[in-house]
């Protein structure tokens, strides 16, 4: 009776050795194949990329003097210069209007960041999908005309609306005018919403016909082929890439090489290619290793969202670093004065 339970054990335990070893061999073998094929293969591709990008790289848009005028350096900067108002400063003043872009600019502070979206008739306004829908009209800003827009009361719906006259959705070539006839001027970095190919040919047109509009902004794409194809039409335009970290959160986050190697090809081949000068990063993914490896490759790193005044004084203070905020009242300076 023992001798028949035993019997079959045994052979069953053989058995599981027989597949563990099969299947420890298999792993070594497949290690082994990895290591003779696929390495040196992903090592010759890589340096076929990096050839390739010698050939299809633009030219760092414009030049560093002209990016120094627009920005200055650290060293050189007042306390007005370290804040990029987003949206106007949305916090304090309807977003994305010229009301928003005046007070900026009574408070001294000439950085601001506004968002840019193209209307079914082909039209760049100064709006967000996000201001349209709390002014009643839904649906992709595309979606929709200029009249439709122009219908719309961007102030109405803002805690502060009330201390503003009523104002409608402006165009980019009003904002161009409003800007003129300021006594200060603005840096406006011109964030695109849309990245068609519609959007980029309207872009460039009236980049071509408002040249001096054009020396004082810096158009912002979270597409790397928009600002590429932008650039490729008119190079002189700086540019900027908007970086979502949460678009690629959970890849990045499955191991700190694959962290590295995405950071390493987003800076060392990506950047230069496409011939940007600044780069929106956020806060959480932000240190000063990661600003001075974008320094090195003469790219400015600027940081969002950043609304508190201990974030401030920290990001001026010690990381040296612009940063864009939703509101100038929590500006450390200020609170100082306070």
């Amino acid at each position: 009776m023992f001798l028949n339970w035993l019997w079959p054990s045994l052979k069953m335990i053989y058995k599981l050795f027989c597949c563990s070893l099969s299947l420890l061999f298999f792993c070594f073998n497949m290690f082994w194949l990895f290591c003779n094929l696929a390495i040196p293969w992903c090592t010759i591709t890589l340096l076929i990329i990096c050839v390739a990008c010698k050939f299809v790289k633009l030219q760092r848009s414009p030049n560093e003097v002209h990016l120094l005028s627009l920005l200055n350096v650290p060293s050189d900067w007042p306390n007005n210069d370290w804040a990029i108002a987003n949206r106007g400063a949305g916090y304090d003043a309807p977003e994305n209007t010229r009301a928003a872009v005046k007070k900026c600019l009574a408070r001294g502070y000439r950085n601001m960041l506004l968002d840019a979206a193209l209307t079914s008739c082909n039209e760049i306004v100064i709006v967000n999908r996000q201001n349209i829908e709390r002014a009643g009209l839904s649906g992709k800003i595309s979606n929709h005309t200029l009249g439709e827009l122009q219908h719309l009361d961007m102030t109405s719906q803002h805690p502060m609306g009330s201390q503003y006259e009523a104002e409608s959705v402006s165009t980019l070539k009003q904002l161009a005018d409003f800007l003129d006839s300021q006594s200060t001027a603005a840096i406006l970095f011109l964030r695109l919403n849309d990245n068609s190919a519609c959007m980029i040919d309207q872009v460039q047109k009236f980049f071509s016909t408002n040249k001096i509009f054009a020396q004082r902004s810096i158009v912002i794409s979270q597409s790397p082929l928009a600002i590429y194809q932008l650039r490729k039409l008119t190079p002189e335009i700086t540019c900027g890439l908007w970086h979502e970290s949460y678009l690629l959160q959970s890849i990045l986050k499955s191991s700190t090489l694959v962290t590295s190697v995405y950071g390493a090809i987003l800076r060392n081949i990506i950047a230069p290619v496409i011939g940007i000068s600044v780069v929106f990063l956020s806060k959480e993914e932000f240190n000063l290793h990661i600003g001075e490896l974008w320094r090195n490759v003469g790219v400015r790193p600027i940081v969002y969202m950043v609304n508190s005044p201990n974030e401030k004084r920290y990001y001026q203070r010690t990381m040296k670093t612009q940063y864009l905020t939703d509101s100038l009242r929590s500006e450390p300076h200020l609170l100082m004065k306070a």
